[in-house]
């Protein structure tokens, strides 16, 4: 994101993308290879758990504010 867009949007974007990305504990198996398969689907790949939560954070709740 360039010149483009302005500060506030590059930094909102910013947030939104390090929630995004960073690493989670499976709520089933407590391993951290809990990842976002799609838009609102979470999913484990060691026990295959999935769980349909927020579309950037399984806590709905993280990114208010």
């Amino acid at each position: 994101m360039g010149v483009k867009f302005g500060a506030t949007v590059r930094k909102r974007y910013g947030k939104v993308y390090r929630t995004l990305k960073q690493k989670r504990r499976c709520p089933s198996c407590t391993s951290l290879k809990f990842k976002r398969v799609a838009m609102g689907i979470w999913r484990c790949n060691k026990c295959e758990y999935k769980v349909a939560a927020g579309a950037y954070d399984v806590n709905l709740g993280k990114l208010q504010g």
